[in-house]
C-alpha cells in the first residue's frame, strides 16, 4: 500500500513539472497595460511630450500614451474617449471617439482626441483602454474654462459672391482678435487671425467661423447659395446695329444649344440708357432683326463752336439679355457698339 502511494506521488509531481512551462508561457503572453500617461502631444514613438491631467477649452488635442506588454500578433488595443460630465446639458456619459491601434509585440501605443471645431466643452472626461476588447486601464482628465477671460472678437466674416453657379469660386475673408485658435468649417479648417481663401462649393453651403480662447468660443455663420450647372444654354449675340431713318435696328442671334427665354435689350447713347426693347424667345440658331421703335434717333445736327461748324458724334450701344433673365453659356458677346456721325473741324 505504501508503494502504491509513493508511485502516485511521483506521477503527480511529474505531471506538475510538465505543466509548469505551459503555465509560464501563458503568463508571459497575458496582455497588460501600464504607464498610462495623458499629454498635449506625442513623439514619433508614442511617448508623451509632457504629463498633465488638466486641459483647456482651446486645447487643440488630448493625447494618451500606454505601454502594452505580453501581447501576441495583431493584438487590438483600443481607446474609448468618454465625456463623463460636461458643462452643457446633454453632455454626459457620451462616447466621443473610439480609436484603435495594433501591437504585434510589446509596444507603446498612442491615441489622440482632436478638439471639435468649436473647441472642447468644459467638464470631466475619461479614456478607457482595452486589449482585444477586455478592459485594461482608465485615466481621467478635465477640460477647464477661464470665465474671467473675454471671448474672442469676430470683426468680419464675408463671402464674395454669396450666390454662384456650381464650380465658380467664392472668396471667404475674415478678421478675428483675442483668439488662440480659429477654425472655419466645412473648409478650410484651421486659419490665422486674418486672411482670405478661395473655395468652390458644389451645393448650398453654410460656413461657420469659430474663434476660441480659454474663455470660450465666439462664432459667425454665413450661407453661400449654389445654382446647379446647366449644360445646355442659349447664347444670345448682337451682330449688327444700323439706322432706318430715325429708328435704330439691330440683329440678334442665338448661337447656343438651347432656345432662349424672353428677355430685354437696352439701348445706351454715350453711356446713358435711352430705350428698351422686348425680345421674344429665339430657337437654336435663329437670327432676327429687332428695333427700338419708341426711340427717335437723331445723331447728326450742325452746331457752331470755337472749332467752327461741325456734326455731333454719338456712341450707340445695344445689350441683349440686359435683365439677365436668361442663363447663357457666354455673357461676353451680349453687347454691340457703333459710333454714328463724326466731327468736322
Amino acid at each position: 500500500m505504501l508503494r502504491i502511494k509513493s508511485s502516485f506521488t511521483l506521477i503527480l509531481i511529474a505531471a506538475l513539472v510538465l505543466l509548469l512551462p505551459s503555465c509560464a508561457d501563458m503568463s508571459a503572453h497575458s496582455p497588460s497595460i501600464s504607464e498610462v500617461r495623458l499629454s498635449s502631444g506625442l513623439s514619433s514613438d508614442f511617448h508623451p511630450l509632457d504629463d498633465r491631467s488638466d486641459f483647456y477649452v482651446d486645447s487643440p488635442q488630448v493625447c494618451c500614451s500606454v505601454k502594452v506588454t505580453g501581447v501576441s500578433e495583431n493584438t487590438a488595443v483600443t481607446a474609448d474617449w468618454v465625456c463623463i460630465r460636461g458643462q452643457m446639458s446633454g453632455e454626459a456619459d457620451t462616447l466621443m471617439l473610439h480609436d484603435q491601434a495594433a501591437c504585434g509585440k510589446d509596444c507603446y501605443a498612442g491615441f489622440t482626441l482632436p478638439a471639435p471645431a468649436a473647441g472642447f466643452i468644459g467638464g470631466d472626461y475619461r479614456v478607457d483602454l482595452l486589449v482585444d476588447g477586455r478592459p485594461g486601464a482608465s485615466a481621467g482628465f478635465s477640460i477647464l474654462r477661464d470665465a474671467s477671460l473675454p471671448l474672442p472678437q469676430i470683426a468680419s466674416f464675408t463671402a464674395t459672391p454669396s450666390r454662384i453657379v456650381a464650380g465658380q469660386p467664392v472668396q471667404l475673408a475674415w478678421k478675428v482678435s483675442n483668439a488662440s485658435r480659429i477654425d472655419i468649417r466645412p473648409a478650410p479648417g484651421a486659419v490665422d487671425a486674418e486672411g482670405s481663401v478661395s473655395v468652390a462649393p458644389a451645393e448650398d453651403t453654410a460656413y461657420t467661423l469659430y474663434a476660441i480662447n480659454r474663455g470660450g468660443v465666439s462664432s459667425s455663420r454665413l450661407n453661400v447659395n449654389v445654382a446647379p450647372v446647366i449644360k445646355e444654354k442659349p447664347d444670345l449675340q448682337v451682330t449688327e446695329l444700323w439706322t432706318s431713318g430715325n429708328i435704330l435696328s439691330y440683329r440678334v442671334k442665338n448661337t447656343g444649344n438651347l432656345a432662349s427665354c424672353p428677355t430685354v435689350s437696352r439701348l445706351y447713347k454715350n453711356g446713358m440708357e435711352v430705350s428698351q426693347d422686348y425680345v421674344a424667345p429665339l430657337a437654336i440658331g435663329e437670327e432676327r432683326a429687332e428695333a427700338f421703335q419708341q426711340y427717335h434717333f437723331s445723331p447728326r445736327f450742325n452746331y457752331i463752336g470755337n472749332q467752327g461748324i461741325g456734326i455731333d458724334a454719338a456712341t450707340m450701344r445695344v445689350c441683349i439679355n440686359s435683365d439677365e433673365s436668361c442663363v447663357e453659356s457666354d455673357r461676353s458677346n451680349n453687347c454691340f457698339e457703333r459710333i454714328f456721325g463724326q466731327c468736322i473741324k
